[in-house]
């Protein structure tokens, strides 16, 4: 027997063995291939997280792994088993498509159930290798699906590490559940939705998933859908995206999601209840470091303009924020706003495109994403090495000048801003025409123009630390979403142009002479409690505040 294999023979190395069984799979392979079939293996400390997350595993259990991989997950509630010392028979079903990690599990999971046997337990279990979707839709039409269609069990428990990548309309999996299933736009929530079906009443299941599902409108039917099934109970957030996947080249934002299937599905949105949300800086930090709260489904939750979201708020000061910013009744679809994005895409305009404006030439200025900084539009930019002016050849790419609000649609959660807003003013630029790059949101009055004064001050309330923070609780995507802008709770349109109209007369152009405007407007609006505190921090270093909110909160001192 190898000295891997008798290792892995202590209970404690089981998820260490099953994950570096898996690397040794995966590390041969294209990092692009991985992406192409979303094959990250889960980190042994989050694997060993999400085992305590599945609640009471009691004798008689039957537990669900869609996408088995190299048997990290199911090791690790193995190892929780063996760990509670208490003798138990427990099922497991997995499915697993991939050929080499089938294998790979299969030998893995034959050493952890000797193990567990030695320990008192007894674990009934299958491997198929079958796609977990087309394997278990259920059977309104058992045709679509041959004869040989497993039975399905009712399970107790369902823990997973699905794959993640888009699907487009043509793959069978989209076909197949077709009717049944709604708002897919990745392999991942169709998981999720499809093992909200397969739970019995009570039962629990825990994945961990990119945060995007959480907001945007491409998973608003999704949301809707599995809420309707399910209650959510606890999420977890990784704070920073640099080091979970790392090896993998990971840049999404990933969560730990929890839920419990209802007795029975029903329509209304939960407004009693809490969910725990909680948040660490990585999965090292998982056990000693985890910020973790209960929160009112009606601060988790917001269905606004038929928009629904799950919203993360980690500690006291979010909370503070989103009970302030709800009850902003504005928004710039109410207002009349239009969000846009930049009509020039560069590689289908690459024989319009010149290096700088020439009278001569018949060019414009071309603003990209790179020109908006907060508060400020920079042109031209030195050193800049793409094309910063555009013919005029082709009228269609460009806008009239005019005041605009731009704001970048990509950001990064650990950019010191999501939101990067700078105010276009049309008097600055002696040109009639302007191109906007499509990596450009860009906010303008479907009737009538922008006032100076309306330009700056919605462009320095985007640009703020409070609806900055605001932004990171409710999304966790790079992209600033259009759809997501023209719903997102502003003040009225007369405090944004007092906003404005100060920093115009104070000619104030610092982050900190700014934000100072923005506060003092919002508390002499009643816009803000008068012990809401002012902030400028919005990143990963907000845990440090919420955290000695919680200690001034537990000694009874104002958490402002």
């Amino acid at each position: 027997m190898s000295s891997c294999i008798i290792a892995a023979m202590h209970a404690l190395d089981l998820v260490v063995y099953a994950y570096e069984r898996g690397k040794q799979v995966l590390e041969k392979r294209e990092v692009n291939t991985l992406k192409e079939l979303g094959q990250f293996l889960t980190p042994p400390a989050v694997a060993r997280y999400m085992a305590k997350q599945l609640g009471p595993i009691q004798n008689g259990a039957v537990l669900l792994e869609p996408a088995i991989g190299s048997a990290v997950l199911v090791c690790a509630v193995i190892e929780r088993l063996i760990a509670d010392t208490q003798s138990l028979e427990i099922s497991i079903t997995a499915y697993e498509i991939d050929k080499e990690l089938f294998d790979i599990s299969q030998k893995v999971l034959t050493v952890a159930c000797q193990e567990a046997e030695k320990n008192g337990i007894k674990v009934n279990w299958q491997i198929l290798q079958e796609d977990f979707v087309l394997a278990c839709i259920p059977d309104e039409q058992p045709s679509l699906f041959g004869s040989n269609k497993p039975k399905q069990n009712p399970f107790t428990h369902i823990i997973s590490n699905p794959p993640y990548f888009k699907l487009n309309a043509a793959d069978k999996r989209v076909k197949a559940v077709s009717g049944r299933l709604n708002g897919h736009t990745n392999i991942y929530t169709l998981f999720m939705a499809l093992s909200a079906k397969l739970l019995v009443p009570n039962a629990r299941a825990c994945f961990i998933v990119p945060r995007s599902f959480c907001s945007g409108v491409y998973f608003s039917e999704f949301r809707r859908d599995l809420l309707t099934d399910v209650r959510p109970t606890s999420v977890h957030l990784f704070q920073s995206r640099d080091n979970l996947f790392k090896s993998d080249e990971v840049l999404q934002e990933n969560v730990v999601f929890c839920f419990e299937r209802l007795l029975q599905s029903r329509e209304n949105r939960y407004s009693a209840g809490y969910v725990n949300i909680s948040a660490s800086h990585d999965e090292k930090s998982l056990n000693e470091g985890s910020i973790s709260r209960q929160v009112p489904f009606h601060r988790f939750l917001r269905d606004h303009d038929g928009l629904l979201l799950f919203r993360l708020p980690t500690g006291i000061l979010d909370e503070q924020i989103l009970e302030a910013v709800d009850k902003w009744d504005g928004s710039l679809g109410k207002f009349g706003f239009h969000v846009a994005t930049g009509r020039v895409v560069p590689f289908r305009s690459r024989k319009l495109l010149k290096d700088h404006v020439d009278s001569d030439n018949g060019t414009v200025p071309l603003l990209w994403m790179q020109h908006v900084k907060p508060y400020g539009i920079h042109y031209p930019l030195k050193g800049f090495d793409k094309p910063q002016a555009i013919s005029t050849k082709d009228p269609s790419l460009l806008v009239p000048n005019a005041n605009y609000v731009l704001l970048r649609r990509f950001s990064a959660k650990e950019d010191k801003r999501r939101l990067v807003s700078a105010p276009f003013i049309g008097e600055d630029f002696e040109f009639e025409q302007i191109g906007f790059e499509n990596h450009l949101n860009v906010i303008f009055k479907k009737k009538g123009a922008l006032s100076i004064s309306e330009t700056i001050g919605l462009s320095a309330l985007l640009s703020s630390a409070l609806t900055d923070r605001y932004f990171r609780i409710v999304n966790g995507n790079t992209q600033v979403n259009a759809a997501e802008l023209r719903v997102m709770p502003i003040p009225p349109l007369e405090v944004i142009n007092n906003i404005g109209e100060k920093i115009r007369q104070a000619r104030a152009n610092t982050q900190e002479q700014i934000e100072s405007i923005i506060f003092s407007t919002l508390w002499e609006s009643n816009l803000l409690a008068e012990e809401f505190p002012m902030i400028q921090e919005t990143r990963i270093t907000m845990g440090k505040i919420e955290q000695a909110q919680e200690v001034l909160e537990t000694l009874g001192l104002p958490s402002a």
